[in-house]
């Protein structure tokens, strides 16, 4: 079966950055025999950087993958003009590459972004192929969201595009998978009831992460007796309640015979005021890593012994990546997260909720999991067991390969038309 995969985010193999979602998918799906290409940028939204293709070819290649990059701008801030031109070239670029190429026999596109998503949807109904729409985030919600108010009619005309791309796409897959419920759930409202409509969690590579972690191994990251570790892994930016979890720490980090540390392994726009607050309030117990290469944070996370899952509702931030890996380094989990994620942290009895932005429901969730040494280690069995039994990707990943081939198996009956109708489909897009 010819695939092609359309989503110029993820890591590829062969990257720097730990591989994520699709270069696990694609693995497999190679393994299987199907023959697969992944449409991807040229430019690293992780690094800001331009990728290094001939390196990430070869690293494909040995997997039996080809890789297709597509040009685009270079951009320095995740929201921003500059981010939304370079997404709205790819799709250009997208559409007047993919034509030149035999086409597939399924398309699986993500969204973000929804214009490239359209593109790829546009293509796949041109030639009567199945597509299959993946939803990571919704777009262009989360933007309208960061909109200053005073700015925000200006923000709902220039998101304006995105959110008919984002209801066309929806309408046209065949298919909608999501790494959440409320993903899905979205898709369903802007494209109508599909055959397929599954959640597939991002999960983890738990044998990835082990064998990074052993290979991490390092004196600086390794725990003295008797201290609690804890961790934060995330972009530090509004979405994230980051200021209300220092915040509480503060708080609690004195009480008697305790001894606990605080790592925080990322950056972003909310550094330096966190940063500030760290040196206003003494906290020597903070220690921010920046971010780590992947074994040296996989080790990181094995030494900690609660980690942090903390976002607003607002954000519309429902299963993050983070909290796989806590689960796959057996952390106890201190979650805000209302929803999916609350269900699985206390029906998993792998940690405990807090209210997003109450400091002193952070303060006091945290005593509690601080203080209780025995339902602490209950947690942390906990967590790693469901990351073993649910949310590796050995599990998860599989199944979703054995949906994509089911709906290539299943397709609609192609439906007469003339030329320009739009091919399969009642409408043209």
């Amino acid at each position: 079966m010819n695939i092609w995969l359309v989503n110029p985010f993820d890591p590829l193999p062969g990257d720097p950055e730990q591989e994520g979602r699709y270069a696990t998918l694609v693995r497999l799906l190679a393994a299987r025999g199907h023959q697969v290409t992944w449409w991807t940028s040229s430019f690293s939204h992780r690094f800001k950087r331009a990728v290094d293709q001939a390196a990430t070819r070869a690293a494909c290649e040995a997997l039996n993958v080809r890789v297709e990059f597509l040009d685009g701008p270079a951009y320095r801030r995740n929201v921003g003009l500059g981010r939304l031109w370079n997404h709205h070239l790819l799709a250009r670029r997208f559409a007047a590459a993919a034509p030149n190429h035999p086409p597939p026999e399924a398309l699986l596109a993500s969204t973000p972004p929804p214009l490239l998503a359209l593109a790829a949807a546009r293509f796949a109904q041109s030639r009567g192929l199945p597509l299959l729409l993946d939803i990571q985030d919704l777009w262009p919600e989360t933007f309208r969201r960061l909109a200053p108010t005073a700015l925000l009619p200006a923000f709902n005309l220039l998101l304006r595009p995105w959110a008919r791309a984002a209801r066309k796409a929806a309408a046209a897959a065949d298919a909608i998978f999501g790494v959440a419920d409320a993903y899905v759930q979205r898709g369903l409202e802007l494209g109508g009831a599909k055959p397929i409509a599954q959640t597939v969690p991002l999960g983890v590579d738990l044998a990835a992460f082990d064998a990074a972690a052993q290979a991490g191994r390092c004196e600086r990251f390794t725990k003295p007796a008797g201290e609690v570790w804890m961790t934060y892994a995330g972009s530090l930016n509004r979405s994230y309640d980051c200021l209300t979890f220092l915040r509480a720490f503060a708080q609690v980090r004195g009480g008697p015979g305790r001894r606990v540390r605080l790592f925080i392994t990322s950056r972003g726009e909310l550094s330096g005021r966190m940063e500030q607050l760290v040196r206003r309030d003494r906290l020597k117990e903070v220690e921010f890593t920046r971010f780590l290469d992947f074994s040296s944070w996989a080790f990181l996370l094995s030494q900690c012994d609660v980690g942090i899952n903390s976002a607003f509702p607002e954000a519309m931030v429902f299963l993050p990546n983070k909290v796989f890996y806590y689960l796959a380094a057996g952390l106890a989990v201190l979650n805000a997260i209302p929803g999916q994620c609350s269900r699985i942290v206390l029906g998993g009895g792998c940690g405990l909720d807090y209210q997003a932005g109450n400091v002193e429901s952070c303060a006091e969730t945290m005593r509690r999991i601080l203080s209780d040494a025995t339902q602490r280690s209950k947690m942390r069995r906990a967590a790693r067991g469901l990351a073993e039994t649910v949310y590796d990707r050995a599990i998860l990943y599989p199944k979703y390969a054995d949906l994509i081939e089911a709906v290539r198996r299943t397709p609609e009956p192609a439906k007469q038309s003339t030329p320009g109708s739009g091919g399969r489909r009642k409408q043209p897009m």
